[in-house]
């Protein structure tokens, strides 16, 4: 959960995609304001979690062979209500976490009751 909270260098994105720099910062370029990274005052950009689920997107859909502008528009159809398979994923993990934190606690409220 820490990861959600927490900004990435171009660097650090590209070795976590296994995707060169150049190509993300192309991809930023052609994606016509889909990926917007946040800057620092220098002009470095911090990509969010969610930029990184846009680029996982972008890597899966071209490697699967679609071009820039089927992308573009499988993105914007996830605008309009749809979700992106990783988002539905991370939502998913995350109500998985806040269920097995409150079994836990549970699990520790009784065995103290028990005592």
């Amino acid at each position: 959960m820490e990861e959600m909270n927490q900004l990435f260098t171009i660097l650090q994105v590209s070795e976590k995609l296994r995707v060169p720099p150049h190509t993300l910062r192309f991809w930023e370029k052609e994606l016509n304001g889909l990926l917007v990274p946040l800057r620092t005052h220098g002009g470095q950009r911090r990509y969010t979690p969610q930029n990184l689920v846009v680029l996982e997107e972008v890597k899966r859909c071209r490697e699967s062979g679609l071009s820039l502008p089927e992308i573009i528009a499988r993105i914007n159809r996830y605008g309009e209500g749809e979700s992106l398979p990783s988002q539905k994923i991370n939502l998913l993990a995350t109500r998985v976490a806040e269920a097995v934190k409150t079994e836990v606690y549970n699990f520790f409220k009784i065995e103290k009751e028990n005592e």
